[in-house]
């Protein structure tokens, strides 16, 4: 059942459940599908309305005191469904690689091994009405529709990242069922948590409370016999950092790097293709459907190539670029509206007489070749990927300005550092110096950009991936929750957000994010057995 606290006309609301989650958003919306599927009881507080807001239209500003980090304004959305209204969807798991130690660039191993959490992949391309066998057949699907990118060199692995449609990318829409019925879980709208209350008795590690209040007043105490933390990397640290600051150092008095080592992947356009032959650009390299789910392919730099050049994980993947006056703009306009955006799309008539022609063709190509069609007036990018070497330096922390409810505003010191840099130019010059002797050439020409291109950080930006600020480990002075997602400070509350990932590795986190979500709905039921 959904409720608004807004509407509720009381001062003071209280409730019970066995597991509250805070943040309607991907993780939230899908921990509390699991958990009522299991039959446990839960309530979701979520501090945003039914649709969706940016974060300046909540008055969430962040102060900016390093790079400037865009996620902060582009890549945050309260309301029912989170980030699930923007994002595109992309799946792809993490490796064994990324999981594991790399102590030529500063990580240690997750917590989780890489075999713990695989079964739980399988659960959520279940959950989210994907094929269970594709993941198997992945490296033999990638060979077969991309000959040329399998053979390109040794030192990167092909991988293919599947995008959901866009009819279930918005997580509010997928599970409208779940969130409506009102049996087991119950839903609160504009329940901005403004404390994390801990139980009175000396020597206590456990949350008496949640208090979530809404912007007219309203107050809703909810006692559970678990809490967990759902809100997004930036606002899940900063709950954390206000419980910490509350508590006198809860968390922090044991040396926890809470809020420390932020980091997101970097992305750069590095070049761009001149074709000799578009078609045969478009069907080696265009991504591809099977069983009706969008894939594209990818190259990732191996395990072994890291360790041998001491570079972090890295990929390079084919982007390509229009400019707002074709058909295939409107077309995709079109598709994020039906997914949940906000944002408002004018055409012209001769749009929308180009955008037909374009459907044509995107509806030939899907279904003759298993391709998207790639407009002809695109421009044609190579785009890569890092993730950013350690640095506990870059960090989000509390200012003293407070927001409407009381609540201290973020900071957010992020950093590039040159060994970042040094790792771009090293990838970009693996890839160009691969492409040059592969039979690509032939296809299309890749001029890459000059390498002092990349010393300006303005031609560097995040992907709204952020991660680290409340990475888990396997002790208390180095890390902020245990393998199983829970504070270590605290025995009763657990996080779910990329910023637990110790490591970004060559991946999307989205997908990895819902298997440690997965993951951890299994652990509340064990533990409240």
């Amino acid at each position: 059942m959904i409720n608004d606290l807004e509407d509720s006309g009381q001062e003071i609301l209280e409730r019970a459940t066995q597991v509250c989650v805070i943040g309607a958003g991907t993780a939230g919306i899908f921990l509390a599908s699991e958990l009522r599927a299991l039959g446990i009881r839960v309530l979701l507080l979520e501090a945003g309305g039914p649709h969706s807001c940016m974060s300046s239209e909540m008055g969430q500003s962040c102060e900016q005191r390093g790079i400037r980090y865009r996620g902060v304004e582009s890549g945050r959305s309260f309301g029912l469904g989170g980030t699930s209204v923007l994002w595109g969807g992309q799946l792809i798991a993490l490796t064994p690689a990324d999981m594991g130690a790399r102590p030529t660039v500063g990580f240690d191993a997750w917590p989780v091994q890489h075999a713990e959490l695989a079964p739980f992949f399988s659960k959520v391309r279940k959950v989210l009405g994907l094929h269970p066998s594709e993941m198997g057949d992945a490296d033999s699907l990638a060979r077969r529709r991309f000959p040329a990118l399998a053979q390109f060199d040794e030192d990167f692995a092909l991988r293919l990242s599947e995008w959901l449609p866009f009819k279930t990318r918005n997580f509010a829409h997928a599970f409208s069922a779940v969130l409506s019925e009102g049996k087991g879980l119950e839903v609160w709208l504009n329940s901005a948590v403004v404390r994390l209350e801990l139980e009175n008795d000396n020597g206590t590690r456990r949350l008496q409370h949640v208090l979530a209040q809404s912007t007219n007043g309203g107050q809703l105490i909810v006692r559970a016999d678990f809490v967990v933390v759902c809100a997004g990397a930036l606002e899940s640290t900063r709950l954390m950092l206000a419980f910490d600051d509350a508590t006198g150092g809860f968390i922090t008095n044991t040396g926890a790097p809470l809020g420390h080592y932020f980091a997101d992947h970097l992305s750069v356009t590095v070049g761009r293709f001149r074709c000799n032959d578009w078609n045969a650009y478009n069907h080696a390299l265009g991504p591809i459907f099977s069983r009706g789910v969008m894939r594209t392919p990818r190259l990732e730099l191996t395990g072994g190539a890291q360790e041998r050049l001491g570079l972090t994980s890295a990929f390079a993947h084919f982007t390509f670029v229009t400019h707002g006056d074709s058909g295939f703009d409107v077309v995709r306009s079109l598709l994020r509206k039906r997914q949940g955006e906000q944002r408002r799309f004018e055409f012209s008539p001769a749009m929308l007489g180009k955008a037909m022609r374009d459907v044509a063709a995107i509806g030939f190509y899907k279904t003759f070749h298993r391709r998207l069609w790639i407009p002809r007036d695109a421009e044609l990018l190579l785009q890569v990927d890092i993730e950013q070497v350690p640095n506990w330096n870059s960090c989000i922390s509390l200012t003293d300005d407070i927001d409407d409810l009381g609540r201290k505003r973020l900071a957010i010191d992020w950093q590039i550092r040159p060994e970042d840099i040094e790792v771009i130019r090293k990838v970009v010059d693996k890839v160009g110096r691969a492409w040059d002797s592969s039979s690509l050439k032939q296809v299309a020409q890749l001029m890459l950009f000059p390498s002092e291109s990349f010393d300006d950080f303005a031609a560097l930006y995040d992907v709204y991936h952020p991660t680290g600020s409340l990475r888990m480990g396997v002790k208390p002075s180095s890390s902020v929750v245990n393998q199983d997602l829970r504070l270590w400070a605290v025995d009763n509350c657990y996080i779910s957000s990329t910023a637990v990932f110790a490591s970004a590795g060559s991946a999307n986190p989205g997908f990895n994010h819902l298997a440690l979500t997965a993951r951890l709905a299994r652990h509340l039921q064990q533990r409240l057995r």
